[in-house]
């Protein structure tokens, strides 16, 4: 199509039943997840959504979530959906840098602190230390006790979390 030409209706049509579509997908995400959009207004509808149990008002409240959907943009959208689905492969490579960086973090590697914080720069230098530290003595003294796989968990929990913080600020800035 030249730029004079209007899109068909029939083409307008489909991305906005795309767009509710994603609008489904983003309901069925949990409040926590929620919490992580840059959009205040679509938390809030979809949260609505999920409160509402008549099949109309779930139509029209869906409709509605279609229409700020159009307004924002998409990929930032779209990347939190994949994020939090496992099944995606962006979700399988997170988890795994997330694995490799912990992995390197209780091996020593001085060169992993400046990785992370290359792509995460809200890290906490101390705290990261500190929970590394745990997770090495946890690991050398007794790989069976509880303490050992709760500091290794935490290490990576707080990997995550400064992530995910990486995430937004990137969506906020767009």
């Amino acid at each position: 199509m030249s730029g004079d030409e209007p899109e068909s209706k029939s083409l307008l049509k489909r991305r906005a039943k795309d767009v509710t579509e994603l609008g489904v997908l983003l309901a069925e995400r949990t409040s926590v997840q929620l919490s992580r959009l840059p959009y205040p207004e679509i938390v809030t509808a979809v949260e609505t959504y999920q409160r509402i149990t008549k099949g109309n008002a779930k139509k029209r409240q869906m409709l509605y979530i279609g229409k700020l959907l159009r307004k924002v943009d998409l990929d930032v959208i779209e990347r939190l959906i994949d994020r939090f689905d496992s099944a995606s492969e962006s979700h399988q490579l997170l988890v795994q840098q997330l694995e490799d960086w912990r992995q390197r973090l209780i091996v020593g590697d001085p060169e992993v602190i400046k990785d992370i914080s290359l792509v995460c720069p809200t890290l906490d230098r101390q705290h990261l230390r500190t929970l590394t530290r745990e997770a090495k003595s946890a690991a050398e003294g007794n790989n069976d006790a509880p303490e050992g796989t709760r500091a290794y968990k935490k290490l990576f929990q707080y990997l995550k979390q400064i992530s995910d913080h990486s995430m937004m600020d990137d969506a906020k800035q767009e």
